[in-house]
């Protein structure tokens, strides 16, 4: 099993991906983890898996909050045990909310992830998952879109986790309640933060970690300088096996495949008329 943690970043005790998080901010100059926690505001128990240092544990007070991840690196305030999504360390409906950000992606057997959220997760529990997207929102996006495209075409585990999040959570007979886009940006004071961050972009989980070279080659020779893609991010929410906020979460009935359509009838030919 493969999962996520962004290495360490330039400076000492900090993780990449918690520096690029802290430097984001939508139109309002809020930062995206206050985001990434709304939903579990009521929660008493909250699992962050591939968690990292552990950035959103500030959001929850003491003994609300416990971080999973391979590379357990706990710090003070910040409970992180060793473990990987396939086998949590944690007993059955230990958690009423779990965590899943920047990980979906790179995470290979996602039917053995779902299960064993589905095994700590209690009954009406909600799941977060938090994802970069790969689709042109805006204008400046959709000018971009063929140069960070070929960045994302390659280098994911799970390609179709970067904008089909909810759609693999319903597959996995999870009831949606929400899914939720966001774009922020990341400041770019001189030319050597751009260039930076189109180092620090695979290492936070926003770019693939095994992003094409010539691609990466590409998105530094842009005119005016690198391209940031920090842009969008996805929030989904899902409960697990009962109900959230009103939202029955019945297990989803099989799909039947649409009626075939009856082929359309052949156009008589008019015969020609012999001159």
């Amino acid at each position: 099993m493969r999962c996520h943690t962004p290495s360490r970043g330039r400076r000492p005790g900090r993780d990449t991906a918690e520096r690029v998080l802290r430097t984001l901010t939508d139109r309002s100059g809020a930062g995206p983890l206050p985001w990434v926690a709304a939903p579990l505001a009521d929660a008493e128990h909250v699992l962050d898996v591939c968690c990292g240092t552990g950035p959103l544990a500030g959001r929850f007070g003491p003994g609300r909050w416990l971080g999973v991840d391979p590379h357990a690196r706990p710090g003070p305030g910040r409970p992180v045990v060793r473990g990987v999504p396939t086998a949590l360390p944690v007993t059955t409906d230990a958690a009423d909310g779990l965590v899943l950000m920047l990980a979906l992606p790179v995470l290979r057997d996602l039917d053995a992830v779902f299960a064993e959220v589905r095994r700590v997760l209690r009954p009406a529990g909600t799941l977060v998952i938090v994802v970069p997207s790969a689709t042109p929102g805006t204008l400046a996006e959709v000018r971009h879109a063929p140069l960070l495209s070929a960045v994302h075409r390659r280098g994911w585990a799970n390609r179709s986790a970067l904008d089909n999040a909810g759609w693999l959570l319903a597959a996995a007979d999870f009831a949606v309640l929400s899914d939720d886009r966001v774009p922020f940006t990341v400041p770019l004071p001189d030319p050597g933060a751009a260039f930076a961050l189109v180092d620090d972009l695979p290492r936070a989980g926003l770019w693939p970690p095994l992003a094409p070279a010539s691609a990466t080659g590409r998105v530094r020779r842009w005119p005016g300088g690198p391209v940031p893609d920090g842009r969008c991010r996805s929030r989904c929410g899902a409960s697990s096996r009962g109900a959230e906020r009103g939202v029955s979460c019945a297990p989803t009935p099989p799909r039947r495949p649409p009626p075939a359509r009856p082929a359309p009838a052949p156009r008589p030919r008019r015969p020609r008329r012999s001159p």
